[in-house]
């Protein structure tokens, strides 16, 4: 590339500004949505590839197969990870848990009596060092290898201390009310589905929960094992974890249990088990995101080729000069293919540029910081991809404008062939057909979340409030903070449950009629009070609801769903009314039965459920972690009431609250994400495709000239005249209608796929982006062709 090349570049730039700065910007912002994309998709799928030997380490996942329902876990018992490590010590190298007694949200407490709620709180072993990218700041790799003893973030450690020193300073868990000394500072490494910001030992609940190690039917740890090199992983599964199970577990869950193993780098884009650590994503967002960056770099060199191959009658008489001067054709295609790399350099800097600005307002979507997106090796890798595509796109003009006749272009005679013309045509096709698709995805994504937003859950949503109480001992004065709470007009009514409603909720074991003695199915449950379904106005359409008048009858009382009174094998909801359902609480009876209701998110289908009335006692409703609050309005004036009646009733525990809609709305992020960033895309893709449309009509316009000029002459008026300028165009759209229909058919089939509740796929979709992909071709035409429509025929005829 030689400085006269880029002087010539910058000429023709020059020459023609407004096809060179629609050339640019375009490309710049195709490159700009690529670049970020890429960042995210690589970020995607590098989750968990960080830790040491990654490829041998998996999460045990647990299999619970009941007669009528499946639970599918992500967790194990608490003493299943040491198990495997004992009883199979040639297969595994070691074990780790994660472990919070389900209680997301803990208070802290420090020395000085600053009390901080936070989640991501973890009791876990002291192994966590040598198999997970946890990086020690401070502290040694024996750091939780003693009770009571705890490690905290980098984050933590700032945040609670500043400046000082953390190593050794205390702080107290609630809970037991347990104080641990900091032997750590860490930070993870890279990456990774597990996000902790304070591990506490494994060993202090040796002390403070001895009955967990012989619990082998709740199963809330999450389990972690690297496997040795020659193991195997259908073995582990298919023979020996089965012998295990046999050895150790329950009698009453043995035969139901089983075991497998998930490669730890594949959880975050492939997992959606019960009881997650956190909300994964899903690998079709990232085929669909890599996807929308492959579709705008095509669409760029797309326009490219066209403004290069329409406007090379700009350029004629220069290629036929040079070719008469000695030019050879390779010298000529060598010189277009480096202003071609020239202006995808001059688009980068711009699309950098561009970057740089947006990064701040997209950072709440796609998650990439400064460093990542403009960091050494994300530029190099960026300026290979710019070369490329410069390569690419210049490839065909510079065949094309190389070849033409000198003496055809000096007698003024040159015309674009008819497989330059097709060409052009089949490109715009393909651009429109990619912009249809991504309107229609976009469209159909539109819909989907106001259904998941508009859906009828079965129960209140709004103006709900969610108090976390787990851990306060609050259910042993829940009736005084009930009533002190409703002096407040605002509030309507308070219930208690074990978990969040329509967000998690925990799968317990029953014996009903018909079962062989000795023998348990697990159903998913909720431990709540007398006034759940009141406060939060579920339908109780057979029997009664619970009642505080009958509590002793109530103690050995459940409420079903009308999906569980089927899987009962009852024939309606009434039949079910005084049959037995025992429990592990004792010989219960179903006292009535509710609709059913979306206790889980809309992903999901509902299925059978029950309500059962928490144990009382000195414990204090051990198993309440939520307290749910109808209020007739969500104001500041309700929750400096509700806050105050906290604070008196649970001084230990700052105030924090939840609104139930939010929450359930949050099930629903990836999807959110996604409907935003299609959204993106697709005002992107239109614009580029409608630059390229520019490009296609300018050159049509230019040989029309004289037609247009005659046709006005004999009277022909301006919609008419429009109508020969955009007949062309409009077929290319239609075709691209035809073309874009069964590929977004086949693509949202697909993603709505993973829905129980989905919008009906009807013609609306399909007919809009059709209307929406003409009328914005036909405004792009129009102020392409208004100049030529207007112009005087006089002038135009003059050569004539």
């Amino acid at each position: 590339m030689t400085p006269e090349y880029i002087k010539t570049t910058v000429r023709s730039l020059a020459k023609n500004k407004l096809i060179s700065f629609i050339n640019i910007v375009g490309l710049a912002v195709s490159l700009a949505a690529f670049f970020f994309i890429y960042r995210y998709v690589m970020k995607e799928l590098s989750y968990d590839q960080g830790h040491p030997h990654y490829e041998r380490l998996y999460r045990v996942a647990e299999l619970i197969e009941s007669e009528n329902y499946l639970e599918n876990s992500s967790s194990s018992p608490w003493p299943t990870g040491p198990a495997i490590v004992r009883e199979f010590p040639d297969d595994v190298e070691g074990m780790v848990r994660f472990f919070d007694f389900q209680t997301p949200i803990i208070t802290i407490t420090l020395e000085d009596q600053r009390k901080f709620n936070e989640r991501y709180i973890y009791f876990t072993d002291s192994t966590v060092f040598d198999l997970l990218d946890f990086k020690l700041i401070q502290g040694d790799r024996s750091a939780l290898s003693g009770p009571f003893s705890a490690t905290i973030s980098k984050n933590l450690a700032e945040k609670y201390f500043g400046d000082e020193n953390p190593m050794g300073k205390k702080i107290t868990r609630e809970g037991f009310n347990t104080t641990y000394t900091i032997t750590g500072v860490y930070e993870q490494g890279s990456i990774s589905h597990i996000r902790t910001e304070m591990l506490l030992s494994m060993q202090t609940l040796e002390t403070n929960a001895p009955f967990l190690k012989t619990q082998w039917v709740w199963n809330p740890a999450w389990t972690y094992i690297r496997l040795s090199e020659n193991a195997s992983v259908q073995d582990l599964e298919k023979n020996k974890f089965p012998l295990m199970v046999e050895k150790y577990y329950d009698p009453r869950t043995k035969d139901k249990t089983s075991h497998y193993l998930q490669p730890i780098q594949d959880i975050h884009l492939g997992s959606h088990l019960e009881f997650e650590l956190s909300a994964n994503s899903d690998m079709k967002y990232v085929y669909i995101f890599i996807s929308c960056a492959l579709f705008l770099i095509v669409i760029a060199i797309v326009n490219f080729i066209n403004l290069s191959t329409s406007f090379s009658l700009l350029r004629a008489k220069e290629i036929g000069v040079r070719k008469v001067s000695g030019a050879a054709r390779s010298q000529l295609i060598f010189q277009f293919l480096s202003e071609s790399v020239i202006i995808s350099l001059i688009a980068y800097v711009l699309a950098l540029i561009g970057c740089y600005i947006a990064l701040p307002f997209l950072q709440g979507l796609i998650n990439i910081s400064f460093a990542e997106l403009f960091g050494l090796n994300n530029l190099l890798f960026q300026l290979g991809v710019v070369i490329l595509v410069g390569l690419v796109s210049g490839i065909y003009p510079a065949f094309f404008i190389s070849s033409f006749d000198p003496l055809l272009v000096f007698k003024g005679k040159f015309i674009s062939n008819a497989k330059g013309q097709l060409l052009r045509k089949g490109l715009v096709i393909s651009q429109f057909t990619i912009a249809i698709v991504l309107i229609i995805f976009t469209y159909v994504t539109y819909q989907q979340l106001q259904l998941l937003r508009n859906q009828d859950y079965g129960y209140h949503t709004n103006d709900v409030i969610i108090l976390d109480a787990a851990t306060t001992n609050l259910g042993q004065r829940i009736e005084g903070f009930k009533t002190a709470l409703k002096a407040n007009a605002s509030v309507e009514s308070i219930t208690t449950m074990s978990d969040m409603i329509g967000a998690n909720n925990n799968n317990h074991d029953f014996h009903h009629e018909g079962m062989q003695p000795g023998t348990w199915n697990f159903y998913p449950a909720l431990l709540v009070d007398e006034d759940f379904a009141g406060t939060l106005g579920l339908e109780v359409i057979a029997g009664r609801d619970f009642n505080r008048n009958h509590q002793k009858e109530d103690s050995l009382a459940v409420i079903i769903n009308v999906a569980m009174a089927k899987t009962l094998g009852y024939a309606t909801p009434e039949e079910a009314i005084g049959h037995p359902l025992r429990s592990l609480s004792g010989n219960e009876n179903i006292v009535g039965v509710v609709r059913d209701f979306n206790y889980k998110s809309l992903h999901s289908e509902i299925g059978p459920f029950v309500l059962d009335i928490g144990q009382r006692g000195p414990n204090g409703f051990f198993f309440f972690r939520h307290v749910a609050i109808k209020v007739s309005e969500v104001n500041n004036q309700t929750l400096g009431h509700i806050q105050n009646i906290w604070e008196e009733f649970v001084p230990n525990k700052p105030f924090t609250y939840k609104i139930l809609s939010e929450e359930l709305r949050g099930l629903y992020k990836s999807e959110n994400n996604l409907g935003q960033i299609l959204g993106v895309f697709a005002v992107l893709t239109i614009i580029i495709a409608c630059l390229g449309l520019f490009a296609l009509a300018t050159f049509i316009a230019q040989q029309k000239t004289k037609e247009i000029g005659i046709r006005k002459v004999l009277g022909a008026g301006h919609l008419k005249l429009f109508m020969v300028g955009y007949k062309e165009q409009f077929f290319l759209v239609l075709g691209s209608l035809i073309l874009a229909t069964p590929i977004a058919l086949l693509l949202v089939r697909n993603w709505l796929s993973d829905f129980a509740y989905r919008v009906d796929l009807g013609p609306a979709p399909f007919l809009t982006a059709g209307a929406l992909a003409i009328l914005i071709s036909a405004l792009t035409v129009f102020s392409n062709f208004y100049k030529t429509i207007t112009a005087d025929p006089a002038e135009v005829l003059r050569d004539e």
